[in-house]
């Protein structure tokens, strides 16, 4: 164990070494960790706002005229405990002040007023995103046939094709995507790191030569990959942060209204942690090649 952490003590006294490689090697492993971040990013807002615009189907349900608002009213709160994204509700009356918006202020609504052939509506909004999204739709549909005092439920067909449309390219597309930008970083930052090796070269064959053995030889390397990685994938991360501060409202105003979301936790922790296995991975030969 003593030996393990005066090898590890060594990897990261590697690092100030020859500063200057040193640090012409994390600005590299930075700047194309932050480019494949900034990749990342806009991959995933992409997703986001595909994925919230594009997927939600909405029921119009309509109550039977005149059918009493008392149970109508309880109907909507047993709606509401649904697994469903919202539920907006209509009294006849907001119906039809809705109605009278909507034609203008030329339009007399004096004649409907007193006899309001308007029914209790509700407008009932969920997402196809999850992988039954065919049975829940349907089990939504049937929940709702089966309450009393309904008198019709509608929805638009195409838009529920339209929305498995998006979801299948999007998720086609999306995965691959990612991989694709892991497998460039990961060969540029692995390809930097190895040159960054050669400059201990001569001090691996020396080490060689006096008998040093395998693991003696290649562990240093490892930890210093293992550092160069981390380090990069971190700066890289907060240098991705400061950017996203000054541009997450750039598209926040009519009629947009898009917020440019940072990446989760998760996919941070992701980019860090395969920049850090770039780097063992890529320390593996040098040390390897002269053991």
């Amino acid at each position: 164990m003593r030996i393990f952490f005066h090898l590890f003590i060594q990897g990261l006294l590697n690092l100030g070494r020859n500063k200057w490689a040193q640090i012409f090697t994390l600005s590299a492993v930075t700047f194309v960790s932050f480019l494949a971040g900034l990749f990342l990013l806009l991959l995933y807002n992409f997703n986001v706002i595909v994925t919230t615009t594009q997927d939600k189907i909405e029921y119009q349900v309509y109550w039977e005229h005149g059918y009493p608002m008392e149970e109508v009213e309880e109907q909507w709160a047993l709606i509401a405990e649904w697994d469903i994204d919202s539920v907006e509700t209509f009294t006849p009356e907001q119906a039809l002040q809705l109605l009278v918006d909507s034609m203008g202020s030329d339009f007399d609504p004096g004649h409907l007023s007193k006899s309001n052939p308007l029914p209790s509506t509700a407008l009932i909004e969920f997402s196809l995103a999850s992988s039954d999204s065919d049975n829940r739709a349907r089990s939504i549909y049937n929940d709702l046939q089966q309450l009393p005092g309904i008198d019709r439920i509608s929805y638009n067909p195409l838009q529920m094709d339209m929305a498995r449309n998006w979801l299948n390219i999007v998720s086609r597309i999306f995965v691959p995507l990612i991989g694709l930008m892991f497998v460039i970083t990961g060969l540029v930052v692995a390809n930097t790191l190895k040159l960054n090796q050669i400059n201990r070269k001569e001090e691996v064959e020396i080490l060689s030569l006096i008998g040093a053995s395998s693991g003696y030889i290649r562990l240093p390397l490892i930890i210093t990959g293992a550092v160069q990685g981390m380090c990069g994938g971190i700066l890289s991360v907060l240098l991705l942060k400061g950017g996203h501060l000054l541009v997450k409202d750039i598209l926040y105003f009519a009629p947009l209204w898009v917020r440019i979301d940072f990446l989760p936790v998760s996919y941070v922790f992701g980019l860090v942690g395969a920049l850090t296995m770039v780097g063992i991975i890529s320390s593996l030969p040098a040390g390897r090649d002269h053991a």
